[in-house]
């Protein structure tokens, strides 16, 4: 008896290696992860030169991780086991109260900050333009409320001090009081993505909108339109599949605009709804990342000519300041490789605006190859 249930036990685990190993090989093939939001590794391509040089076997390893047998099913079995047995934020997202997801503290790169300060500073000096910068706080930080028992400090307050100190001739625009004041009552962060949303960027609007002596549309007079089924960046890192979408808006209110993005096709609307219907509805607000993106108000001619200088939080925040002015340049460094010095001389703005998270701000060094 003993000897048959040993011959069925290695018989299923046997065909459980074989079903994992051949799976890939016969098993139907996704081009796309709908909880990843991205493409799957295709077959490498087959070359003695690929051999060679290491890149076919990296081909391999790429493809056969991603085309794995139930690989969404493992994955998320892992993250909910890590989660369960007191290790929330292994996967660098903590799952915190009310379906909030939240990416873990920021490990600041004093070097890398220092350097982004540095540039901002030599940039505002060389261009003479009148510079601001706003440094958006982490949804953890803010929301500290619906974070885990167990969690590590997050410092951004200390980080935004140590900013402040070393701006010279920049102007420093804080949204932590406002957005303490403000959280209880509205949804500032998405609880599946790292973003503000529009409630929050329209508040971080009337803060810099407040600095520029403007008054702001009230939030009555847009026309917002939701949709549902929207899952961010924190939800794909998490693998926590059984979380609750968030809801996406969409403020809009009449202008007569042309948007051209990178100096190709032109544009009369900001949001490309068409986004909408895909996995990343994030791109609904000004077609997601470009190198450059220009926008003309044509409504408003006496209006100031600013330069944005930003990663994606501006996104939806521009929308909103692009009634008060005239025109509306926007670079991310990450994609734009010419002189933004050049840009200034050429464009006439009256002021930049420098608009970053703060894990870029710690993280990154796009900022530091401003010139």
């Amino acid at each position: 008896m003993t000897k048959k249930r040993d011959i069925i036990i290695t018989a299923l685990f046997c065909g459980f290696i074989g079903v994992m190993a051949l799976g890939p090989a016969f098993l139907p093939k996704q081009e796309i992860s709908v909880n990843e939001k991205r493409t799957l590794a295709k077959f490498p391509q087959f070359s003695f030169e690929k051999i060679i040089n290491g890149k076919w076997e990296s081909g391999f390893e790429s493809y056969i991780s991603d085309h794995f047998p139930a690989r969404n099913f493992f994955a998320a079995a892992d993250s909910y086991y890590m989660l369960y047995t007191g290790r929330n934020g292994s996967n660098g997202v903590y799952k915190g109260k009310d379906g909030y997801l939240l990416n873990t503290p920021v490990k600041c790169d004093t070097d890398k900050l220092n350097a982004n300060v540095t540039a901002v500073n030599e940039f505002a000096a060389k261009t003479g333009i009148e510079t601001k910068l706003i440094a958006v706080p982490s949804a953890g930080y803010i929301m500290s409320d619906k974070l885990p028992e167990n969690h590590r400090e997050y410092k951004n307050g200390e980080i935004f001090f140590d900013i402040c100190k070393n701006l010279d001739g920049v102007e420093y625009i804080d949204l932590i009081d406002e957005f303490n004041g403000k959280k209880d009552d509205i949804q500032l962060y998405y609880k599946t993505d790292h973003h503000w949303t529009s409630e929050g960027a329209y508040l971080a609007y009337k803060v810099w909108a407040e600095s520029e002596g403007l008054t702001v549309r009230p939030k009555e007079e847009y026309t917002i339109e939701s949709t549902d089924g929207f899952y961010g960046t924190t939800y794909t890192k998490s693998a926590l599949w059984n979380e609750k979408p968030d809801t996406i808006e969409t403020w809009e209110y009449p202008i007569n605009i042309d948007v051209s993005i990178d100096d190709a096709e032109e544009y009369e609307s900001m949001f490309f709804k068409e986004h909408l219907q895909e996995m990343d509805k994030y791109p609904v607000y000004l077609d997601g990342n470009h190198g450059f993106e220009r926008i003309v108000n044509n409504d408003n001619t006496q209006g100031k000519k600013v330069l944005v200088i930003k990663d994606s939080y501006a996104h939806c925040f521009v929308p909103f300041m692009a009634e008060n002015c005239s025109l509306i340049d926007m670079v991310d460094l990450r994609y734009y490789l010419d002189s933004v010095s050049q840009l200034t001389e050429e464009n006439e703005y009256d002021e930049v605006l420098v608009l970053y998270g703060i894990s870029n701000l710690c993280e990154a060094n796009d900022l530091s190859i401003l010139q």
